[in-house]
């Protein structure tokens, strides 16, 4: 937790990215790959993503070209599987669905190692350790490569709307900030894989008896009973806030929903990451209703709790590829760890590379970012560091089916006990013998 901690407040250290080799093209013409992605269109994984890809295409022009395929977020872990299962999956993959993954990809090697990739690049200089170490199997293979920089999540607030006098959110408790919320709204959603309620609800878990270490030794093996005191607890909490202080919209919203509810005053606070920064720099048409981003603030979620997880699965390369669609696979692997790509990642959406040497550059272009700088400096040495329970859910039930029962828990119709009896008993059902 202190390397961790160390890395949040900015701690640059230990390793220069060394140039990145390129496999030489194993065919003639240009190899045309399609990329199923969430990452597109109104996601906000899109704003980044897509201009990567199109630098990526330009950059090998005459080489590789990747078109993307759109894919919504929570269908994704379930299209992949289903490739999967058809021997038809695409020439790189970013993650899936961890019990799939670790239960029927990995057993079975359907994936290309990774391990002499990283080397041949000097990449283990690079990537986060723990990260690598979670994708490296028994027998030393590498399943997968994850971006290595690390985002703390919390929230922004309309400062327009809330005044905290001189106080931040780490300073205060739920009950406290609520009184400062007064009549405001909260941008929940039950839709998609109900995000921003469940980072809100990683936040009331990790202030309960017990919520610290449900969360934190949860990311490799899941949970299956949410009966646990800490989750009962926080449930509640939730359905208190979610019937008292939930936007008008809450109930189907997607992220999108709940973006817009937030950027146009209709809710005075949104749990979300860093890559949110860049929605209140100037009015590209999301803003409405006399929002403006100048009075956005950065927070830690009261209590001083951030969430962040290392443990888990980035983009790999399937067994069944091509040796040409492999080679344009590692190529945008290699692509996206460029020192210039690093640093426009962090420029868009925030967090930390900790064993990146950063540019000059970049930290003039970081430091003119006031809000980027008081969202990701709002994390301090004391402040409560745990996963999200999303990442502690089986895949199924963080996508689909916490959101699915939101609305009858908003409703009253199911009790906080029996939100979460239902919610182990659906659960059980995703265990793989």
């Amino acid at each position: 937790m202190k390397l961790f901690l160390k890395a949040v407040s900015l701690v640059m250290v230990l390793a220069v990215l060394a140039p990145l080799a390129v496999v030489p093209a194993l065919a003639d013409g240009v190899i045309e790959v399609t990329l199923p992605t969430y990452k597109t269109g109104e996601n906000v994984g899109a704003l980044f993503f897509e201009p990567l890809v199109e630098r990526f295409n330009a950059a090998n022009e005459g080489k590789y070209h990747i078109t993307l395929e759109e894919l919504s977020q929570d269908l994704y872990a379930d299209k992949i599987k289903q490739l999967g299962a058809a021997g038809a999956l695409p020439f790189l993959v970013e993650g899936g669905e961890t019990e799939w993954i670790k239960q029927v990809v990995i057993p079975n090697d359907m994936f290309v190692d990774l391990a002499s990739f990283i080397d041949q690049n000097n990449l283990r200089d690079l990537l986060v350790d723990s990260n690598l170490a979670y994708n490296t199997t028994e027998d030393g293979k590498v399943f997968s490569i994850s971006v290595p920089v690390v985002r703390p999540m919390s929230m922004f607030y309309n400062g327009a709307m809330i005044d905290l006098g001189d106080k931040t959110a780490a300073d205060m408790t739920w009950d406290e900030f609520l009184a400062a919320l007064g009549d405001n709204k909260i941008a929940f959603m039950t839709g998609e894989n109900a995000w921003t309620t469940s980072l809100v609800l990683s936040g009331l878990i990790a202030l309960e008896e017990g919520g610290v270490e449900l969360l934190s030794t949860h990311t490799v093996d899941k949970i299956y009973d949410f009966t646990v005191p800490a989750f009962v607890n926080a449930i509640a909490k939730l359905q208190t806030m979610m019937q008292k202080y939930g936007a008008s919209n809450q109930v189907g919203a997607v992220y999108a929903d709940a973006a817009n509810t937030f950027m146009s005053c209709n809710a005075a606070m949104i749990a979300n990451g860093s890559w949110m920064v860049g929605d209140f720099a100037s009015n590209d048409g999301k803003w409405s209703n006399g929002f403006d981003g100048a009075t956005v603030r950065g927070d830690v979620l009261p209590g001083n709790v951030a969430l962040a997880n290392t443990n888990g699965f980035g983009w790999w390369v399937p067994a069944t590829t091509t040796p040409e669609q492999q080679e344009v696979g590692l190529a945008f692997i290699a692509f996206m760890l460029q020192q210039d790509n690093l640093e426009a990642y962090m420029l868009a959406e925030g967090g930390v590379a900790p064993k990146l040497t950063l540019s000059e550059e970049y930290k003039t272009k970081a430091s003119e970012n006031k809000l980027m700088y008081e969202y990701v400096n709002a994390v301090t040495a004391s402040t409560t560091i745990v996963p999200s329970i999303g990442d502690c859910m089986p895949s199924s039930i963080a996508n689909t089916e916490f959101g699915n029962l939101l609305p009858l828990l908003i409703s009253g119709e199911y009790t906080p006990e029996q939100f979460c009896q239902q919610l182990s008993a659906l659960a059980e059902e995703t265990r793989l013998d």
